[in-house]
């Protein structure tokens, strides 16, 4: 019998049904799949805050123009703690999408199309979403990096794998974690390779290495050394520039026979946590002074041999590292080792993993009392937060200074979580550092009123140990494992919305910061009390969250040399220059309960 194709996808829907299949099988495996849904009628934005449970939005293009049948994955933000499953959904013909069913707490959008990247230009959402938001997701077209491989007579190599790290962000600073981007194919008959759906930014091209060849291929080039774009090590490789929606070609390699090198070596574990069943271990191979990764590998929990190997390791300096995983996330972790390779096998290493620390606490919220509810501004609002709609952050505090050799493997300056319905929490996999916490309710109509930290001492808390400072951070050790943080939540959070004017010669807006300064000297040390915002691309800015209030504004440029973001605020010195810029700038802002200004103007440079 002889079946056609018609007869299998039949209508527009079933076609439709596919496609979304394929996107979802593509984009995560084993996750939960819906059709695409159309946003209710008669406005999508204020159907989907008036109906809770639900997250909707729009998915566009560039241009605006709507994105249809794109993947739209909404996941509790920490799902790996709970047994809710991330739901996706597919974008109609008309971009629209709707993610139904949400119990209350944070989630993660994100949309996924094949040849497209999210808006680098887009605000980044970085306190989630909750149910009865409207997300309105901008994607571009990602940038393409095209060339040809090589041989030294110039004959076309075939079936090698060609990788491009992207080492730069859009703006051309470098990029802050090991696992940065990486694009990969394969050479084709002709030697030609194309990768495509690239974030604009500036990339490293190599081929050879760790995976020299396509999986299943038989190469005399298996385990050669790595050569980057033209023909040479990573210290020699020429950056290519990428922008979205652009092909970049004739980015050839000419590539050279060289035998790599053999790393090898042990890892030491430690004792596996109560209720946390070890996956893995996740070895990795850095490039040291760029952190891009050369090589890594994946050691089973449950095999007994506990050594790991790396071949076709070019000469060069490297840090290896180790991580633990377990459904958790990353329970323990190996310092950076310093791995130099000159012409020989670098064997006998050692990666001793420590367990990471974690710190417990609450959010509550206050119920708004009647005389607050019955201010103008304020009726209609809702009477108290629920705690689960909140974003737990552990910003790690690193001191100004020379970045490090290597950025944290594990790619987080920060570590977020939301609580349980009860208002707890537990922030986990921290590593050994100073840390400073911060509550931002999802609800733009509340705000944190106190924070406790929790009582800090080296080996952890005891009964009557001394508490931070106020404006200090928390040290954490390894293995520490701290309770006692808690954030005390409040009705009638006011909000502000402005822009900057600049004048000729003045850098982009994304180069600026908007600060918000307590104007009350008895508040100078509030820490909660300041703000940090970028300008969009247009020059808006917002600041929500805010307790009732009289506020400084001033704007300033950010240090051009940045690498690592630290708010001025966190060190006494600093904000007491901060102060001083603010109060020259005499930009007063007087913040009742509830309030929203939205026509506030600050130029730069700002003058007394």
């Amino acid at each position: 019998m002889k079946v056609s194709t018609t007869t299998i996808l039949g209508t527009p829907a079933r076609r439709a049904a596919l496609r979304l299949a394929l996107a979802c099988g593509a984009l995560l495996a084993g996750l939960v799949c819906a059709g695409p849904a159309r946003a209710q009628e008669g406005g999508a934005e204020a159907g989907a805050r008036a109906a809770r449970g639900a997250i909707s939005g729009r998915v566009v293009g560039d241009g605006g123009e709507p994105l249809s049948f794109v993947a739209v994955a909404v996941q509790p933000w920490g799902y790996f703690r709970t047994p809710r499953t991330p739901q996706i959904v597919a974008s109609d013909e008309d971009g629209n999408f709707v993610a139904a069913g949400l119990a209350p707490g944070v989630y993660h959008v994100s949309a996924h199309r094949a040849g497209y990247v999210p808006d680098p230009e887009q605000p980044v959402a970085g306190n989630g979403y909750r149910p009865g938001d409207f997300v309105t997701v901008r994607m571009v077209r990602g940038g393409v990096i095209t060339g040809m491989v090589t041989d030294a007579a110039g004959a076309p190599l075939v079936a090698l794998r060609v990788r491009a790290s992207r080492v730069r962000d859009h703006e051309g600073r470098p990029t802050t974690a090991s696992w940065s981007f990486i694009g990969e194919n394969q050479t084709d008959d002709r030697g030609v390779y194309r990768i495509y759906g690239l974030p604009p930014g500036g990339y490293v091209v190599s081929v050879g290495g760790s995976d020299n060849v396509a999986w299943g291929q038989v190469s005399p080039y298996e385990g050669n050394a790595p050569i980057f774009h033209p023909a040479g090590t990573r210290d020699t490789a020429a950056e290519v520039a990428v922008r979205a929606g652009q092909e970049t070609a004739g980015v050839d390699i000419r590539y050279r026979d060289e035998r790599g090198r053999r790393v090898s070596g042990t890892l030491a574990l430690p004792p596996p946590a109560p209720g946390q069943p070890g996956e893995g271990v996740l070895v990795m191979l850095n490039f040291a002074g760029s952190g891009v990764t050369a090589a890594h590998a994946w050691v089973g929990a449950h095999e007994t041999e506990r050594g790991f190997s790396f071949d076709g390791v070019g000469d060069g300096d490297y840090e290896a590292r180790a991580e633990f995983r377990t459904r958790e996330g990353v329970s323990a972790a190996s310092a950076p080792l310093r791995v130099s390779v000159r012409g020989a096998d670098v064997t006998g290493l050692k990666l001793t993993l420590a367990p990471l620390a974690s710190v417990a606490g609450t959010v509550s919220a206050e119920a708004a009392p009647d005389a607050l509810r019955a201010l103008p501004d304020c009726k209609g609002r809702p009477a108290a937060a629920l705690p689960q709609e909140t974003l737990v952050v552990a910003r790690r505090d690193a001191r100004p200074g020379p970045a490090p050799a290597l950025p944290q493997t594990l790619g987080a300056r920060q570590r977020e979580t939301s609580p349980d319905e009860t208002g707890a929490f537990t922030l986990r996999n921290l590593e050994p550092g100073a840390y400073r916490f911060e509550a931002r309710p999802l609800d733009e109509h509340f705000y944190v009123r106190s924070v406790r930290l929790p009582a800090a001492a080296a080996g952890g808390a005891r009964p009557g140990a001394a508490r931070p400072a106020a404006d200090a951070p928390v040290q954490l050790a390894n293995g520490q494992q701290l309770a006692g943080l808690s954030f005390q939540l409040a009705a009638g959070a006011a909000a502000v919305t402005g822009s900057v004017s600049v004048e000729a010669g003045s850098p982009p807006f994304g180069s600026l910061r908007v600060y918000l300064v307590p104007a009350e000297r008895e508040r100078a040390d509030d820490l909660p009390g300041y703000a940090e915002a970028t300008p969009t691309p247009a020059g808006s800015f917002t600041f929500r969250n805010l307790a009732p209030g009289r506020y400084l504004l001033v704007v300033r440029a950010a240090d051009p040399n940045e690498t690592r973001p630290r708010p001025p605020f966190w060190d006494a010195e600093a904000r007491a220059r901060l102060r001083r810029e603010a109060e020259a700038a005499a930009v007063t802002l007087d913040l009742q309960p509830c309030q929203r200004p939205a026509d506030l103007t600050l130029r730069y440079p700002q003058k007394p």
